[in-house]
């Protein structure tokens, strides 16, 4: 049996009242400081899994937090930290108290979480001084790969919590980002794990206005010659404001998530765009002494303009990845992940060191949509279809409950052979489909040593993960009951 190597979770969103893992009281109120039942079962039965996927005396798995664990944009600080240490506590411990994982964290932020990846960058600079010298400017983004001469920063934040929480006093987490590399022995086998958001066109809407726009940007470039730096660089700035570090500012942080909700709904979302783009009209207007009905290029007016401007990014968020409920992917989805793992990944691992990617049995692991999924993905630029796998989210943040949001966990062993656990799915006419293992879907999962030893295990723990069910079907449909009567309390408000 190979013994489990990596474990990946991600969308916990812990610290936030749409999250199925954080507490509630007496009165159903989201409460961080207390273990809800999901949370509880999940620990039991993930202690259960791991005692017969790790033999005895075998290292300990490695666990990489795959972005938006902590719900650093729409909650305050104090409620994350609460509930990222009842994580510790319910998951990451065995029942004697001894850690169940290696005590190495890896985590790769995501947009919620990406405060985590500014602080580490401030680390990483800070350690420079200390050695003496200046940098020319922060880390860009870490070595895709995990090397010894080229340490990830670490993240002083996750690094507290963990040793705040008895018997992982020894625990560190260390930052890698956007992407990191897993790479077997012999250098035709990588996984690659990125959160998920540079998969969603709306996070990556500055690099879109500058190619739309070329005087906009610093140094024109083709449009399809975008790297993980670049990507980085153009948009990290917003994405930490608007989704990282508005959870404790206060009324401004009720205000976001205000924008949320309407972010979410298509008719909002595209009335919010046209009155946006009505605003920025006017000011440029005022500003440069121009009319919007001014024609710049081609018979096109300076209104028309900013209206596909915003268009083509804020606009489209209803229909993106992310908010697109009614299917796991759409063409247009499919199309940018493509493009993420046949662009700027690409171009990545090649820098990295990689000569020939196009030869790898590559996987791409990544999470963000909150629907998980596992698939084989042609991708220009590679010779053989790329292994997809998605890992879900633990939200129930609209009130339709809708087959294709769920949550799943990852699992690779020493020679990179990947499962998922699809731990659950929204539950339909009040029934929620039972936790089960799957590969990619293709006949590479017939000789696939990772996926039998899980499902073996599986087997062996489905009480555990029965229970684990029961809670997580009552978490979810109470949570969608709670957005239901608020919604209809705004409306009549």
């Amino acid at each position: 049996m190979p013994a489990l190597r990596y474990l990946c979770l991600s969308d916990l969103h812990l610290g936030a009242a749409y999250s199925c893992l954080v507490g509630t009281d007496a009165a159903g109120q989201p409460d961080p400081t207390r273990c809800s039942d999901t949370l509880s079962a999940f620990g039991a039965a993930l202690r259960q899994l791991l005692q017969r996927l790790v033999p005895p005396g075998a290292e300990r798995p490695t666990l990489i937090l795959l972005g938006d664990v902590l719900d650093m944009g729409l909650s305050p600080m104090g409620a994350v930290a609460q509930s990222f240490a009842q994580f510790a506590r319910a998951a990451l411990v065995d029942a004697d108290g001894e850690p169940l994982f290696a005590p190495r964290v890896l985590c790769v932020p995501g947009n919620h979480d990406h405060h985590l990846w500014r602080a580490a960058q401030d680390q990483q600079f800070q350690a420079a001084l200390d050695a003496g010298r200046i940098p020319r400017d922060l880390l860009q983004h870490t070595a895709l790969t995990d090397q010894p001469d080229a340490p990830l920063p670490p993240s002083p934040l996750l690094t507290r919590l963990l040793r705040s929480v008895p018997g992982l006093d020894g625990m560190r987490c260390d930052i890698a980002y956007p992407n990191l590399a897993l790479v077997d022995a012999t250098t035709t086998r990588c996984r690659v794990l990125h959160h998920g958001h540079y998969v969603d066109p709306m996070y990556r809407m500055v690099s879109t206005l500058n190619a739309q726009l070329p005087g906009l940007a610093r140094t024109p470039r083709p449009a399809d010659s975008l790297t993980v730096a670049q990507l980085e660089a153009e948009n990290g700035a917003w994405v930490d404001f608007l989704w990282s570090d508005l959870g404790s500012a206060g009324s401004t942080g009720h205000t976001a998530m205000r924008l949320y909700d309407i972010m979410r709904d298509g008719g909002a979302s595209h009335s919010f765009s046209r009155k946006l783009a009505t605003k920025l009209v006017a000011w440029i207007g005022k500003t440069f002494e121009t009319s919007g009905r001014a024609a710049l290029v081609q018979g096109i007016t300076l209104d028309q303009l900013v209206l596909g401007a915003v268009d083509a990014t804020l606009g489209q968020v209803a229909q993106s990845q992310r908010a697109s409920y009614a299917q796991t992917m759409t063409a247009a989805d499919t199309a940018d992940l493509a493009w993420y793992i046949g662009g700027p990944t690409r171009r990545q691992l090649r820098r990295s060191g990689i000569l020939h990617p196009e030869k790898l049995d590559l996987g791409f692991v990544f999470g963000h949509t909150h629907k998980p999924f596992e698939d084989s993905l042609p991708v220009a630029g590679f010779e053989r279809p790329v292994a997809v796998f998605n890992t879900g989210g633990w939200v129930m943040d609209q009130p339709t409950l809708t087959p294709t949001q769920g949550a799943s966990m990852v699992l690779l062993d020493a020679d990179l052979n990947m499962a998922a656990l699809r731990l659950f799915n929204d539950p339909v006419n009040g029934r929620m489909a039972p936790v089960r293992a799957a590969g990619s879907g293709d006949f590479s999962d017939a000789a696939n040593p990772m996926l039998a030893a899980l499902s073996d295990a599986l087997a062996q723990t489905a009480g555990a993960w029965q229970q684990f069910s029961g809670c997580a079907q009552e978490a979810l449909e109470q949570r969608a009951r709670q957005l239901l009567d608020d919604f209809f309390d705004a409306e009549a408000a």
